[in-house]
């Protein structure tokens, strides 16, 4: 690739994130554990909203999560919540307020779930990788392994469907049996077929990815250029510094009222 080419690349990027700043993602992972940890230790009702309040407003104002993708990940996820509270209030321990501790657990499970599926949603797994190479120094093979992993994903997708269409036409050309004889034979061979055609699969797409990566000199790289740079700058330190006080003394505020209610576990 022409090296002029990838400095114009950086240069474009670094210009489009000043113009539109959006945190690092890593900048963003710190804010939100800053905002989870109190909720964390919390079993009361008034911590997790709070805080909630907090996570949400730096997720749709800062890091301009959409809304209707964040509901369409957190309303399946919330029924562990939902769970959670149903088994508190039908199954109590003795001497303790069910219904109360139920709304509790509620509250702090589905806090702690809004704001980490947020941030799943907030910062793109790509980028993650890339910063954690850039910024946390993470090793090139273990990041570029990931990466590897997640484009099989997909590739593991279309072998399955390529597996079941194939079944599908050994059903249409069945000789020799009825459809519905054939239909209750056919997930009894599914069972192990399938399995080893899905892992010869896997295996495959990990060879050629190895091959791929040593051919790119990731065994013996010690320093990599990227055409799109994830910058940490000021800006991500203030905002982390802004996060985190003002989770802080939101916590020490609610501690010194005697609203905040420690319980680990």
């Amino acid at each position: 690739m022409n090296k002029s080419h990838t400095v114009d690349n950086n240069t474009e990027y670094c210009q489009r994130q000043q113009q539109s700043w959006k945190p690092n993602p890593l900048a963003l992972l710190l804010a939100q554990l800053f905002i989870m940890i109190p909720v964390l230790f919390a079993m009361d009702k008034l911590t997790p909203l709070s805080y909630l309040a907090l996570g949400l407003i730096n997720l749709f104002l800062v890091a301009r999560l959409e809304f209707q993708r964040f509901i369409r990940l957190v309303l399946p996820l919330s029924t562990l919540s939902f769970g959670l509270f149903f088994m508190n209030l039908f199954f109590p321990a003795e001497g303790v307020n069910g219904l109360d501790r139920a709304i509790a657990v509620f509250l702090r499970s589905f806090t702690l779930i809004c704001l980490s599926s947020g941030y799943i949603l907030a910062a793109s797994p790509y980028d993650i990788i890339r910063a954690l190479m850039q910024n946390w120094h993470l090793s090139y093979r273990f990041g570029f392994s990931l990466f590897a992993g997640w484009n099989t994903i997909p590739l593991l997708k279309r072998d399955i469907e390529i597996a079941q269409k194939a079944q599908e036409i050994r059903l249409a050309g069945s000789r020799g049996k009825t459809r519905k004889q054939f239909r209750t034979a056919l997930p009894k061979r599914s069972l192990t077929r399938l399995p080893i055609t899905i892992l010869s699969g896997a295996i495959l797409h990990g060879e050629r990815l190895s091959l791929s990566m040593a051919g790119r000199g990731l065994e013996k790289a010690h320093k990599r250029t990227f055409i799109h740079r994830i910058v940490w700058s000021k800006k991500d330190t203030l905002y982390d510094i802004g996060v985190g006080f003002t989770a802080l003394i939101l916590w020490l505020g609610l501690i010194r009222v005697g609203i905040f209610v420690f319980e680990l576990g």
